[in-house]
Parts: C-alpha cells; sequence; structure tokens
C-alpha cells in the first residue's frame, strides 16, 4: 500500500483514530435485558459477527457519560512502544453483567453502570470501602463479555492501573503500556468469545495506531499480575495472553 503524500499521515491516523473513539459506534437504547426475544438474538447475531482485525467497537466517553479527568490527560510521558499492552480483570466475584445497556431501573448492574462505579471508584475513594483516588478512571479501555469496549483514557494517554514496583523497571508500567480491563471477575471461569475477540480488537488499534511493543522482542502483551504489583489479575483472561490470543 502506497503511503499518502502528506507528509503528517501518521499524525493524522492517530487523529482520525482519537475521533474514532470520541464518536463511538454504540447507540443508546435505554436498557434492553439479555435473554429476552429479539434483543437476545440481535446480541447473539453481532457475538457470532466479531473478527479481527477490525476496528473495536467503542462506547465513547460522552455515550458512558463518564466524569472529566481531574488533570490533564499524560500523553507526554508514554512510550507504548517500549512496553506493550497489560491486560486487567475487575476482580471480586461474579462481575460479568447480563444487562448492556443504561437501565434506570437497575442501573448498577449493566455494563453501563459497571463502568460507572468504576471510575467513580477510582476517582473519589469511598468512606470504609475505600479507593485509588486517581485524576481518572485508571484503564485505557474497558471490554465487557456483550463484546464492546469502553473508552477510558483512551488512545496516547498513560494509564494509571498498571501499578508498581516491576523488579526490573520500577517506575514504567503506566509510562510504557496500555491498560486493557475484562469486565469479569474471580468467579468468571470462562471468558465469553465476544469479550476475547474484543480484547484482541483493541490490542490491535493500539498496535496499528500507536505502535505498541514495537520495538520489543517477544512478548509485549501481559498478565497485570506479571508486573509484580498484583497476584491474580487478570484472572481467566491469563491463559489466553500464555497462548498468544491477543498478539
Amino acid at each position: 500500500m502506497k503511503r499518502p503524500e502528506n507528509p503528517n499521515w501518521q499524525l493524522t491516523a492517530r487523529e482520525w483514530a482519537r475521533r474514532a473513539e470520541q464518536v463511538g459506534q454504540q447507540p443508546l437504547h435505554g436498557g434492553h435485558e439479555e435473554g429476552k426475544g429479539k434483543d437476545k438474538d440481535k446480541r447473539e447475531a453481532e457475538a457470532a459477527e466479531l473478527s479481527t482485525p477490525r476496528t473495536p467497537r467503542f462506547i465513547s466517553r460522552t455515550e458512558w457519560k463518564a466524569e472529566e479527568p481531574e488533570e490533564t490527560p499524560n500523553t507526554r510521558e508514554f512510550w507504548p512502544e517500549w512496553g506493550g499492552i497489560v491486560i486487567h480483570y475487575t476482580g471480586g466475584g461474579d462481575e460479568m453483567m447480563d444487562k448492556h445497556d443504561w437501565d434506570p431501573r437497575d442501573p448498577w448492574h449493566t455494563c453501563y453502570g459497571q463502568v460507572i462505579l468504576i471510575q467513580r471508584k477510582q476517582m473519589h475513594p469511598w468512606p470504609v470501602i475505600g479507593g485509588e483516588d486517581y485524576s481518572d478512571i485508571a484503564y485505557n479501555y474497558l471490554v465487557c463479555r456483550h463484546g464492546y469496549t469502553f473508552v477510558g483514557r483512551g488512545l496516547m494517554v498513560q494509564p494509571g492501573a498498571n501499578g508498581s514496583p516491576d523488579p526490573k523497571h520500577p517506575k514504567w508500567n503506566n509510562e510504557r503500556y496500555y491498560a486493557i480491563c475484562g469486565l469479569l471477575g474471580s468467579e468468571n471461569k470462562e471468558p465469553p468469545q465476544a469479550m476475547l475477540d474484543e480484547i484482541k480488537a483493541v490490542a490491535d488499534w493500539v498496535r496499528t495506531n500507536d505502535q505498541a511493543g514495537a520495538r520489543i522482542e517477544g512478548r509485549h502483551v501481559k498478565g497485570h499480575r506479571e508486573l509484580g504489583s498484583s497476584d491474580d489479575c487478570p484472572g481467566s483472561l491469563y491463559p489466553y495472553i500464555g497462548k498468544g490470543y491477543f498478539d
């Protein structure tokens, strides 16, 4: 494929990618419960059509009603070409929501509500329960069981979820790796195929649009536990990293 004549072709491609994340692709339907009639058939058909490489099925920050960051996103101290991608999970018990779309009758048992709560807890520690006190949701992207990607910090922004210490690189986990979170917990023993395929699509997305892992020989997709700051994350997603599923 011939490279465009525009000398700023790479920047243009990246800006296009950022716009794709900002616009999103998922309309707000107002709450359809999984497993009922036509909605179930539609979801199953959509999941069956997933393939990679492709543009992820983004749900923009505007669509999931993300809170604005408390600080300017850090785009200067982020070099994913020297690291790659870290896969996370939410932890806890059964964290996969049957309902995808926002449902005002039961908002916190939907994928939309789950992501909103993750951001609130990470930005605003709760009394007794606690939290992390980040300036924004800590992940770049969050992928649900239905095969959709909620845009967190997004493309070309340093995450906060990768933690420290890595014995070999104690200060560079967030500076060198994208953070992609699968919305499942320790009781979810088998990730849905739609989630696996969408994580692969997001991994391809950051490789294509921000050269994640481009300067690394060998594996550039890791589980959070490999960085030394977690014992079990990303749960049942971890075997798929070893199999090279997201490479």
